[in-house]
């Protein structure tokens, strides 16, 4: 329950970003996952700069896309750089 209850504090709506001005955020969404991956990649994925995209990304996108994401990379499929 705990668990649950830390999950749902740490998530949070993404702030407002210049480059994604319309109200469609799959490119914001696509981004924050991609930054997320760069980040961790480069720092670890407990750095506070990675957990602060992982936060924008899952608040962001569908749960479907990041299963599938997250499938393709696995798999070495996945068409982003990351």
């Amino acid at each position: 329950m705990k668990t649950s209850k830390r999950m749902a504090d740490d998530l949070k709506t993404a702030p407002m970003d210049w480059r994604f001005p319309a109200t469609n955020q799959a490119k914001h969404c696509y981004y924050s996952y991609n930054e997320f991956h760069k980040c961790a990649a480069e720092k670890g994925e407990h750095d506070k700069d990675c957990r602060k995209y992982a936060r924008y990304y899952r608040s962001l996108c569908p749960g479907h896309w990041i299963e599938k994401w997250n499938e393709e990379r696995a798999n070495g499929t996945f068409p982003g750089r990351y």
